[in-house]
Parts: structure tokens; C-alpha cells; sequence
């Protein structure tokens, strides 16, 4: 999953969480190595205080010292050493030239005499160490003449002087040296080991400089991820503004900018489908327009003809003026008719036309109308063959209005008796089942559609004769409202080539469980 694949929530918790985490993560990183090369990288205590103030002079390393050897007289209670009491004064010396006592602090009181500060350590009166060359009686007698035999540190410009007694008395530490609290023009005393102040300044720094950038990465990486879906979408919106809706918003994000960028891309679409059918609905108001225009023109003419006829004289006898009255009548009635069609397809293209939904059984319904209406089509010269292909047991029920599929029916007979070639047009009504539809079949054998035409003959006042000149064929409507009817309980229709030359008209009707 990648990073965009979250959702911004979530993106921008982590962003956050990590702008927090990761520096503590460096802090504590920083604070363990320190420690670390603190502990391994330095043989003594004094030696890892030096190589962290190598700069500061000798102040931190004698208060280390000092401070040491004060908690070593307090805490130790097995020194001397054998071999240091009374009565060893040979050995005593020449332990204390060769400059190894084997006391506890010896190592604070080199740290000492590195700065220049000679000690005296007794112990019950015995003088235990001595720093090498010094005079021990010189040091006791120059510090005690300074402290008055009390505990005492002095240290300013000039000398150091410290003087120190464990809470037993028996052990005494006497120091001094000529060391300045400030040397004067002393350049800093170099590190024999690390630098490790420019060690911590450089990893202090390449730490900042890390947050920054990993800070800019974030944010970088979150401001894109967030302003491409939005400008994707405001050149959409551009775009649909401008009425150009063939500009789709790619965006495959899976986060909540995303959702919004498939859902800009549905509603693109749902406007292109609208705008289509919009131009299409207009496409065939005009059509519907100039079709009923000239459908009402052509028996208007030949009314006003005839009537002028007789206005005119020109029908002189009763039988002519018989006649003309008649085909005045007759072009009345193909207006009235056209009328009422549309009428009723406005009605059923506006949703206006209540249907009367019925639970109906198709082979009782067909048989019942096969055995009714074959004597009274054949007299129309219309054969009726009925075949049901169906088991026996099935009734084939659907919900349908009797009334208006029975309009369906009369203008699928009509049709195919229209426009016939021949006197007699045979018809094949087929009932059979379709998945879960089940399909009724009307085959003439009449002169049948192009292939290009089939899809428009449920068009408003289509008709296969462009010039529109035989009005009493009817005005193109009959199919358009056959469909809007099959449509209106839920089927579907369309039409076929019939074999061997002829229109098939094939209706689904959905099965009633």
C-alpha cells in the first residue's frame, strides 16, 4: 500500500508523529553515544572529565580531584596498606620514591601534580604519601600556618591551598601549589583523545539540519499529494464550466481526495449522458415538429380543396357534393386520429399515463385472442398463426395493462397490414421463455426495414417512406408508443430481420413469480 493510499487524517498523524518522534529518536541517540564514548573511550575518571573541557583550563580537573579524594577518606576504612604503619619507615620511603603507596586515591593526587599541586597524605601521624621532590614539612607547615589546623581550600590568582581531615582525624590531606585560578595568556590545553565538543557541535548540527529537511520532505510530500487531486478537479470544473465534458479527471488516489475526484468523474459523466439525451429529446422535438406539421398539413389541403369545390360550384351535382362532404369527413378523422396519438405519446413520454398493472397469464391471454380475432383478421386479409413454446404446466404470468398492451397489439397487426406487399399478410406470434423474461414474437412477411433502420422505427414519426406522402399509413407514431407502453410495465422491445424476408417485432415481458 502506498503512502497516498492512506487518508489524509492518517497521513498527516504520521507527518506529525514523525516530526516529534524522530528528533527525540536523534536526542536520545546523541545523549547514549556521548555516554558510551564517556565510559569506553577514556582510562579514568579525570581523564573523560579533560576530554570533555579541554578548553576550560585546570579548574574542573581539581575539583574533580578535590571532590574525589574527600568522599575516598570518608569511604575507605582498609588503608594504609600493610607495610605503611609505624616502624616501617625505610619501607615507607621507598615506597613513597618510587611513587607507588597503594592508597586509594592515588590516582587523584597524580591528577593534582599534573596541575602542579604537591601532597602530603598522614595517617595516625605517619606520613603515608609524599608527591615526588616535595618537601612534606614545608607543604604541612605552609598549610597549617595558612588554616589554623582547619579544614580550608583556598585557591585565587596566586596559589592553591586545600587542607582536608577524615571525620576520625586520623587521616590528613594536606595540597599546594602555585596554580592561578585563571592562567593568564595560556593557550587551551589540547585534547590527547577526542574533541569532542566539535564532535557533539557537528552531530548537534547534521541533526538539524536533518529535522529541517525531513520537515520540508513532509510537508513537500503532503502539499502535492493534497494540490494535484485539487487541481485536477479545478480544471475539470474549468473545463465542464467552458461545456467541454470529454475532460476526465484521472485521479487514482484511494483517500478521501480521491472519493472526491470519482465522484466529480461520475457526476462529469452523468452530465455528458444528460447533455446527450438533452440534444436527442431536442432532435426529436424538432422532428416531432415538422412531422406533425406536415401530417396536419396534407388533409388540412385536401379539406380546403374540397370545401372550395363546393363553395366554387365546381360540385354541381348531388353526388359530387356527396363525394366532396365524404372525403372532408375522412381527412377529419385521419386529423382527429392523428391527434389522439399524439396525445397519448405525450402522455406516456411524460409519464402521465396511468397503467393499470395486472397479474396475467400470456397463453390464456393469446390463446383467448387467437380463437377470438383469427375470423375477424382474416376478413382484413391477415393470417394469425399462434405457437406457444412453452411446457405445459408454465401459465407464463406477468403484470400488464390489458387495455394498453392491447393497444400494442392492434398497432403491430396494423403496421404489418400497411405496408404489406402482397393482399394477404401472414403474421407468427411466438410465446416463448427468455431467461427471466419471457418472449413474444410477431414475424410478418411483409417487405421488412433496412438493417440500418431498425433501431429508428420507435422513433416519433419515422417512417421507412421519407418523403412522408401516404398519411393514411398512418403518423409514425404507432411504434413510439408501442414502446413507451412496453417500457411503462417494465419490458423491452426491439426488431429483427424475419427469415426469409419480412420485420420481426420481439417483446420481453418480465416473469411474474
Amino acid at each position: 500500500m502506498r503512502l497516498r493510499d492512506f487518508s489524509v487524517r492518517k497521513r498527516l498523524f504520521i507527518a506529525n508523529f514523525m516530526m516529534v518522534f524522530i528528533p527525540i529518536c536523534m536526542l536520545i541517540i546523541i545523549g547514549s553515544s556521548f555516554m558510551l564514548g564517556m565510559r569506553f573511550l577514556g582510562s579514568s575518571d579525570q581523564e573523560k572529565v579533560n576530554s570533555v573541557w579541554p578548553e576550560k583550563g585546570p579548574a574542573p580537573s581539581i575539583q574533580f580531584a578535590i571532590s574525589s579524594l574527600k568522599v575516598k577518606i570518608e569511604n575507605n576504612d582498609n588503608w594504609p596498606p600493610s607495610g605503611h604503619g609505624m616502624g616501617m619507615g625505610r619501607h615507607k620511603r621507598h615506597m613513597m620514591n618510587n611513587n607507588s603507596t597503594g592508597i586509594p586515591m592515588e590516582a587523584d593526587l597524580h591528577a593534582l601534580e599534573q596541575q602542579n599541586i604537591q601532597s602530603v597524605v598522614t595517617h595516625n601521624g605517619d606520613i603515608v604519601y609524599v608527591s615526588p621532590g616535595a618537601d612534606a614539612a614545608a607543604i604541612q607547615n605552609t598549610v597549617i600556618e595558612r588554616s589554623h589546623g582547619a579544614p580550608i581550600m583556598l585557591w585565587d590568582n596566586d596559589i592553591f591551598l586545600f587542607s582536608y581531615q577524615s571525620n576520625d582525624k586520623q587521616t590528613i590531606i594536606y595540597s599546594y601549589g602555585k596554580t592561578p585560578f585563571l592562567t593568564r595568556g595560556a593557550p587551551p590545553v589540547p585534547n590527547p583523545r577526542i574533541d569532542w565538543n566539535n564532535i557533539l557541535l557537528t552531530v548537534i548540527i547534521i541533526a538539524i539540519l536533518f529535522v529541517i529537511l525531513l520537515g520540508l520532505y513532509l510537508s513537500r510530500l503532503l502539499s502535492r499529494q493534497i494540490l494535484e487531486p485539487l487541481t485536477a478537479l479545478r480544471k475539470a470544473s474549468a473545463e465542464i464550466r467552458q461545456g467541454n465534458l470529454d475532460a476526465p479527471v484521472e485521479i487514482q488516489a484511494q483517500d478521501e481526495f480521491g472519493a472526491a475526484c470519482r465522484d466529480f468523474e461520475q457526476m462529469r459523466l452523468e452530465l455528458k449522458e444528460a447533455k446527450e439525451q438533452q440534444e436527442k429529446y431536442e432532435e426529436n422535438r424538432k422532428e416531432l415538429i415538422a412531422g406533425i406539421s406536415h401530417d396536419l398539413s396534407t388533409p388540412l389541403t385536401a379539406m380546403k380543396g374540397y370545401a372550395s369545390g363546393i363553395l366554387d360550384g365546381i360540385a354541381n351535382t348531388p353526388e359530387k357534393q356527396r363525394h366532396y362532404v365524404e372525403m372532408i369527413l375522412q381527412g377529419a378523422s385521419t386529423m382527429e386520429k392523428l391527434v389522439e396519438s399524439l396525445f397519448l405519446f405525450s402522455k406516456l413520454d411524460l409519464g402521465r399515463m396511468p397503467f393499470n398493472l395486472e397479474q396475467v397469464s400470456l397463453r390464456d391471454y393469446f390463446t383467448d385472442f387467437f380463437h377470438e380475432q383469427q375470423p375477424l383478421l382474416k376478413e382484413k386479409d391477415i393470417l394469425l398463426n399462434l405457437s406457444i413454446d412453452l411446457p405445459a404446466d408454465n401459465p407464463a404470468k406477468v403484470c400488464m395493462d390489458r387495455l394498453q398492451f392491447q393497444r400494442v397489439i392492434d398497432n403491430l397487426l396494423s403496421n404489418s397490414r400497411k405496408y404489406a406487399v402482397d393482399k394477404v399478410v401472414k403474421i407468427d406470434i411466438t410465446l416463448a421463455l427468455d431467461n427471466d423474461f419471457y418472449r413474444i414474437s410477431f414475424a410478418d412477411d411483409g417487405p421488412g426495414v433496412p438493417q440500418d433502420d431498425l433501431t429508428k422505427l420507435f422513433h416519433s414519426f419515422y417512417r421507412t417512406d421519407p418523403a412522408r406522402s401516404n398519411v393514411a399509413k398512418g403518423s409514425g407514431l404507432g411504434l413510439a408508443i408501442t414502446k413507451e407502453i412496453i417500457l411503462g410495465m417494465n419490458g423491452k422491445i426491439w426488431a429483427e430481420e424475419t427469415n426469409g424476408g419480412g420485420l420481426t417485432i420481439v417483446i420481453l415481458l418480465p416473469i411474474k413469480e
